[in-house]
């Protein structure tokens, strides 16, 4: 049983945070393109790389793992509430380098996280099915 709710900031599947990614990307070359046609450093400019930089953020804040006693609840970006997953129904927990991956639910998840992160989760994941 956890004792104290860990956090851990994630990314989706490889697929999904290049698309999202580059979609970000693409807000920076267009403030980027307008300020060099422009010549001069305007406040659309400054706009565009506002918005690239509040998109930014908004993607590495609200994309969140909180695992606590028996619970893992998964925030999303457009889901900030996110989705509450039983400990007890995960299953084939398989953690690589910079990632993990479990089912639940009958669902596949996979997530890319920092390796130090990988370690801890899959050891909090996997530490009930030790001891039965």
């Amino acid at each position: 049983m956890i004792t104290q709710k860990r956090k851990f900031l994630y990314q989706p599947q490889p697929t999904t945070s290049i698309i999202c990614w580059s979609w970000t990307l693409i807000v920076l070359l267009v403030g980027v393109i307008i300020w060099l046609e422009i010549t001069q450093f305007q406040n659309i400019t400054f706009m565009f790389f506002l918005v690239f930089v509040a998109l930014t953020w908004i993607q590495i804040y609200f994309r969140k793992m909180l695992v606590w006693s028996d619970t893992i609840e998964i925030r999303q970006v457009l889901n900030p509430f996110g989705k509450k997953i039983s400990l007890q129904s995960i299953s084939r927990v398989r953690a690589q380098r910079n990632s993990i991956a479990f089912n639940a639910g009958g669902r596949r998840y996979k997530f890319l996280l920092p390796a130090n992160s990988v370690i801890e989760l899959e050891e909090l994941l996997t530490k009930d099915r030790q001891h039965e």
